[in-house]
C-alpha cells in the first residue's frame, strides 16, 4: 500500500438494521405468517441468522413449507414474504443518525462504503430512495463473495476496493456475525443493536451503542 492510501480512512456500514430497520419489519411479516397458521415464529432461530445470509441455515419459509397440510409451495411463501416485506420498507426512514453521521463523516475526508450479507438491488433501490447512494464510494455484497457474514469476506473487499488498511476503518454493525465479520477482518467494530439484536453476544465489539446520534468516528481511530 502506498503512503497516500495508508493515510485513507473509512467507515464501512452494514445495511440491514443498521441504516434501514429492515429486520423488525422481517420479525414482524415471519410472526403474521406463522399465527395465520397457528404456529409460532421460532425467534430464537431466526436470530442466529441475523446479519448472514442464512444459506444452508435456519429458514423460516422452509419451517412453513414443511409442515403437515400445508399447500403453498417454498417458492411461493417466500414471494408472498418478499411482498409484504418490500410494501412495509419502503415506507422506512434511514434509521436514527445516520443522515447526519455520512454528511459529518464525508465532510471530515472518511471514504464510506456499504458491506452487507444482503443483495446489490435490495440496497442500491432503497439508498436511492432515500437518497444515500451517491454517498458512498463501493458496496460490497454477499453477492461478490464466495462467503457471506460472519466470515471477513465481505469486509476484507471492501478494504480491498478502497485500497484501506484495516487499522484505518470502522464498521458499524447491528448483528454479532456482522460484528465477528469484522473482528476476522481485524477492523474495529462499532455495534449499534436494533430492537431484534438487541439480546445478541456483541463482546468482539470495540463499543456499543445505543444510536448512531451524534455518533464520531475519531473517537475510534
Amino acid at each position: 500500500m502506498s503512503e497516500g492510501n495508508s493515510a485513507k480512512r473509512a467507515l464501512i456500514f452494514d445495511f440491514d438494521g443498521l441504516i434501514l430497520d429492515t429486520e423488525t419489519a422481517e420479525v414482524k411479516i415471519w410472526n403474521d405468517l406463522y399465527s395465520q397458521v397457528g404456529l409460532t415464529f421460532d425467534m430464537d432461530a431466526y436470530i442466529g441468522i441475523v446479519g448472514s445470509n442464512g444459506a444452508g441455515r435456519y429458514d423460516p419459509a422452509q419451517m412453513l413449507a414443511d409442515r403437515e397440510g400445508e399447500v403453498r409451495s417454498y417458492g411461493q411463501i417466500r414471494e408472498e414474504f418478499e411482498q409484504k416485506e418490500l410494501a412495509y420498507c419502503e415506507k422506512l426512514e434511514a434509521m436514527e443518525g445516520i443522515v447526519d453521521l455520512i454528511r459529518n463523516a464525508k465532510a471530515r475526508g472518511y471514504l464510506l462504503a456499504i458491506g452487507t450479507s444482503g443483495i446489490y438491488s435490495w440496497v442500491h433501490a432503497h439508498l436511492t430512495r432515500l437518497g444515500l447512494l451517491e454517498n458512498f464510494e463501493v458496496i460490497v455484497t454477499s453477492e461478490d463473495v464466495e462467503k457471506a457474514k460472519p466470515a471477513p469476506d465481505i469486509f476484507l473487499k471492501v478494504l480491498e476496493t478502497l485500497g484501506v488498511s484495516a487499522d484505518n476503518a470502522i464498521v458499524l454493525e447491528d448483528s454479532q456475525n456482522g460484528v465477528m465479520a469484522a473482528y476476522r477482518t481485524g477492523i474495529r467494530a462499532v455495534a449499534v443493536p436494533n430492537p431484534t439484536t438487541v439480546i445478541q453476544d456483541f463482546s468482539l465489539a470495540t463499543a456499543v451503542i445505543h444510536s448512531l446520534a451524534n455518533f464520531n468516528p475519531d473517537q475510534y481511530l
